[in-house]
Protein backbone atom coordinates (compact mmCIF):
# COMPACT_ATOMS: atom_id res chain seq x y z
CA UNK A 1 0.00 0.00 0.00
CA UNK A 2 2.84 2.36 0.88
CA UNK A 3 4.44 1.61 -2.45
CA UNK A 4 1.24 2.55 -4.23
CA UNK A 5 1.03 5.91 -2.43
CA UNK A 6 4.68 6.67 -3.14
CA UNK A 7 4.29 5.64 -6.79
CA UNK A 8 1.15 7.77 -7.21
CA UNK A 9 2.85 10.78 -5.57
CA UNK A 10 5.87 10.46 -7.87
CA UNK A 11 3.63 10.34 -10.96
CA UNK A 12 1.59 13.37 -9.84
CA UNK A 13 4.74 15.42 -9.15
CA UNK A 14 6.25 14.33 -12.45
CA UNK A 15 3.24 15.51 -14.46
CA UNK A 16 3.21 18.78 -12.54
CA UNK A 17 6.92 19.33 -13.21
CA UNK A 18 6.48 18.57 -16.92
CA UNK A 19 3.63 21.03 -17.15
CA UNK A 20 5.72 23.77 -15.50
CA UNK A 21 8.67 23.04 -17.82
CA UNK A 22 6.38 23.38 -20.83
CA UNK A 23 5.02 26.70 -19.54
CA UNK A 24 8.52 28.01 -18.83
CA UNK A 25 9.73 26.82 -22.23
CA UNK A 26 6.81 28.43 -24.06
CA UNK A 27 7.30 31.72 -22.14
CA UNK A 28 11.01 31.71 -22.97
CA UNK A 29 10.26 31.07 -26.65
CA UNK A 30 7.73 33.94 -26.69
CA UNK A 31 10.24 36.29 -25.04
CA UNK A 32 12.98 35.29 -27.48
CA UNK A 33 10.65 35.92 -30.38
CA UNK A 34 9.83 39.42 -29.20
CA UNK A 35 13.36 40.42 -28.26
CA UNK A 36 15.14 38.92 -31.25
CA UNK A 37 12.69 40.06 -33.89
CA UNK A 38 14.61 41.37 -36.89
CA UNK A 39 14.89 45.14 -36.98
CA UNK A 40 15.45 47.32 -40.00
CA UNK A 41 19.19 47.34 -40.60
CA UNK A 42 20.83 50.73 -40.42
CA UNK A 43 22.28 51.75 -43.74
CA UNK A 44 25.97 52.62 -43.60
CA UNK A 45 27.07 56.19 -44.08
CA UNK A 46 27.52 56.93 -47.75
CA UNK A 47 29.18 59.42 -50.05
CA UNK A 48 26.70 58.65 -52.83
CA UNK A 49 24.96 61.91 -52.19
CA UNK A 50 22.30 64.06 -53.70
CA UNK A 51 18.86 65.18 -52.82
CA UNK A 52 17.70 67.66 -50.26
CA UNK A 53 20.96 69.16 -48.97
CA UNK A 54 23.09 69.34 -52.11
CA UNK A 55 22.93 72.25 -54.50
CA UNK A 56 21.55 74.74 -52.00
CA UNK A 57 23.11 77.69 -50.25
CA UNK A 58 22.18 77.29 -46.58
CA UNK A 59 22.30 80.71 -44.92
CA UNK A 60 22.85 80.45 -41.15
CA UNK A 61 20.08 82.09 -39.12
CA UNK A 62 21.05 80.74 -35.68
CA UNK A 63 24.27 79.14 -34.41
CA UNK A 64 24.55 77.58 -30.93
CA UNK A 65 21.41 79.39 -29.81
CA UNK A 66 22.56 82.83 -30.96
CA UNK A 67 20.76 84.60 -33.82
CA UNK A 68 23.08 85.38 -36.72
CA UNK A 69 23.37 89.10 -37.34
CA UNK A 70 26.09 90.62 -39.48
CA UNK A 71 28.17 93.10 -37.45
CA UNK A 72 29.82 96.08 -39.08
CA UNK A 73 32.82 94.94 -41.09
CA UNK A 74 31.52 91.45 -41.87
CA UNK A 75 31.55 91.06 -45.66
CA UNK A 76 30.27 87.48 -45.95
CA UNK A 77 27.29 86.05 -44.08
CA UNK A 78 27.70 82.66 -42.36
CA UNK A 79 26.55 79.83 -44.62
CA UNK A 80 26.91 76.12 -45.38
CA UNK A 81 27.02 74.27 -48.73
CA UNK A 82 27.04 70.52 -49.35
CA UNK A 83 28.64 69.18 -52.53
CA UNK A 84 27.67 65.97 -54.28
CA UNK A 85 31.19 64.55 -53.85
CA UNK A 86 30.86 64.48 -50.04
CA UNK A 87 32.69 67.71 -49.33
CA UNK A 88 31.25 70.73 -47.59
CA UNK A 89 32.09 74.40 -47.63
CA UNK A 90 31.06 76.91 -45.00
CA UNK A 91 31.85 80.42 -43.90
CA UNK A 92 31.67 81.77 -40.38
CA UNK A 93 31.68 85.45 -41.32
CA UNK A 94 35.44 85.92 -41.49
CA UNK A 95 37.05 82.60 -42.39
CA UNK A 96 36.19 79.81 -44.79
CA UNK A 97 35.60 76.31 -43.40
CA UNK A 98 36.10 73.12 -45.39
CA UNK A 99 35.36 69.50 -44.54
CA UNK A 100 33.68 66.24 -45.48
CA UNK A 101 30.29 64.75 -44.73
CA UNK A 102 28.50 61.43 -45.10
CA UNK A 103 24.79 60.75 -44.91
CA UNK A 104 23.20 57.81 -43.12
CA UNK A 105 19.84 56.26 -42.36
CA UNK A 106 17.01 58.55 -41.14
CA UNK A 107 18.77 61.87 -41.88
CA UNK A 108 21.87 61.04 -39.86
CA UNK A 109 24.91 63.00 -40.93
CA UNK A 110 28.56 62.86 -40.00
CA UNK A 111 30.70 65.92 -40.67
CA UNK A 112 34.46 65.78 -40.08
CA UNK A 113 37.98 66.63 -41.31
CA UNK A 114 37.55 70.38 -40.89
CA UNK A 115 40.10 72.96 -41.91
CA UNK A 116 39.72 76.70 -42.16
CA UNK A 117 41.45 79.84 -43.26
CA UNK A 118 43.05 81.95 -40.54
CA UNK A 119 42.32 85.56 -41.32
CA UNK A 120 42.30 88.05 -38.47
CA UNK A 121 38.89 89.62 -37.90
CA UNK A 122 38.05 92.97 -36.34
CA UNK A 123 34.59 91.74 -35.28
CA UNK A 124 33.04 88.77 -33.54
CA UNK A 125 32.52 86.04 -36.11
CA UNK A 126 30.74 82.69 -35.94
CA UNK A 127 33.56 80.29 -36.94
CA UNK A 128 34.03 78.50 -33.61
CA UNK A 129 30.27 78.11 -33.05
CA UNK A 130 29.73 76.91 -36.61
CA UNK A 131 32.54 74.33 -36.41
CA UNK A 132 31.14 73.16 -33.06
CA UNK A 133 27.62 72.84 -34.55
CA UNK A 134 28.96 70.90 -37.55
CA UNK A 135 31.06 68.63 -35.34
CA UNK A 136 28.37 67.77 -32.79
CA UNK A 137 25.29 67.85 -35.06
CA UNK A 138 24.50 64.22 -35.83
CA UNK A 139 21.16 64.53 -37.61
CA UNK A 140 19.50 67.10 -39.81
CA UNK A 141 15.83 67.98 -39.80
CA UNK A 142 14.21 69.59 -42.82
CA UNK A 143 11.31 71.91 -42.17
CA UNK A 144 9.59 72.27 -45.50
CA UNK A 145 12.07 72.65 -48.33
CA UNK A 146 13.66 75.84 -47.07
CA UNK A 147 14.78 75.31 -43.48
CA UNK A 148 17.26 72.86 -41.96
CA UNK A 149 18.26 72.26 -38.35
CA UNK A 150 21.36 70.39 -37.17
CA UNK A 151 20.55 68.44 -34.00
CA UNK A 152 21.62 65.58 -31.79
CA UNK A 153 18.76 63.67 -30.25
CA UNK A 154 15.83 65.77 -29.06
CA UNK A 155 17.91 68.71 -27.91
CA UNK A 156 17.60 72.26 -29.18
CA UNK A 157 19.22 72.68 -32.60
CA UNK A 158 22.93 73.45 -32.73
CA UNK A 159 22.33 75.50 -35.86
CA UNK A 160 19.44 76.63 -38.06
CA UNK A 161 19.72 77.41 -41.74
CA UNK A 162 17.46 78.82 -44.47
CA UNK A 163 17.87 77.80 -48.09
CA UNK A 164 18.66 80.67 -50.44
CA UNK A 165 18.11 80.19 -54.15
CA UNK A 166 19.90 82.22 -56.79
Amino acid sequence: MNKLIVFTSVIIFSFGACKNKKEVASKATAEETTTTAPSTPMAPFSKDLGGELVGKYWKAIEIMGQPVEMPEGMKQEPYLQFNKDGSLKAHGGCNGIFGDYELGYKNFIEMKNFSQTEMECSFDSFESGLVEALTYGKQYILIGENEMHLVVGKRAPFAKFKAVYF
